[in-house]
């Protein structure tokens, strides 16, 4: 929970505010008032939350043993690894694909090439990370904890 809601959110909805009073002079930029009332901010906020769950759960899935053994009963020991690993897998590549078609719609309707040019790049590199995401994610046995701890590194990488 820590990761979502303080990396996930509140960080960068902070961001966000600061950089709203910093760049435009908005004194009344606040972190609960971006994410009130800017869709920008809660996109963000949203995408860094979810990306966030993915990392809490993943950091549970090469820890079983440990787990059961000390009775901590996480998501990757109630369901499965091999369940935990796949589902936030898809659900991060999905992630990026639904960024990358967001920035593809904003660059097509941009109100100048520049602009559009930055947000299309913004899209690939989104389809890139998601491609990424899932062919990293081929080789890896959800069950050897030393592969999947390489796999989370990399996620790190991303985020």
């Amino acid at each position: 929970f820590c990761i979502v809601a303080v990396r996930g959110t509140i960080i960068n909805a902070g961001f966000f505010a600061h950089a709203q009073a910093a760049a435009y002079g908005n004194t009344g930029a606040t972190v609960l008032n971006c994410l009130l009332t800017n869709t920008k901010c809660r996109l963000s906020s949203l995408f860094f939350g979810v990306f966030g769950i993915v990392i809490a759960l993943m950091k549970d899935v090469p820890d079983v043993t440990g787990d059961k053994i000390s009775n901590i009963r996480t998501f990757s020991v109630r369901i499965g690894q091999r369940r935990v690993f796949n589902t936030m897998r898809r659900l991060l590549t999905m992630l990026f694909l639904t960024v990358s078609a967001g920035f593809f719609k904003g660059a097509f309707a941009a109100q100048s090439m520049l602009l559009g040019a930055c947000r299309l790049v913004v899209g690939l590199s989104s389809v890139a990370a998601a491609f990424s995401v899932r062919d990293e994610a081929v080789t890896v046995n959800p069950e050897s904890s030393s592969e999947v701890y390489g796999y989370y590194m990399h996620l790190w990488k991303l985020f």
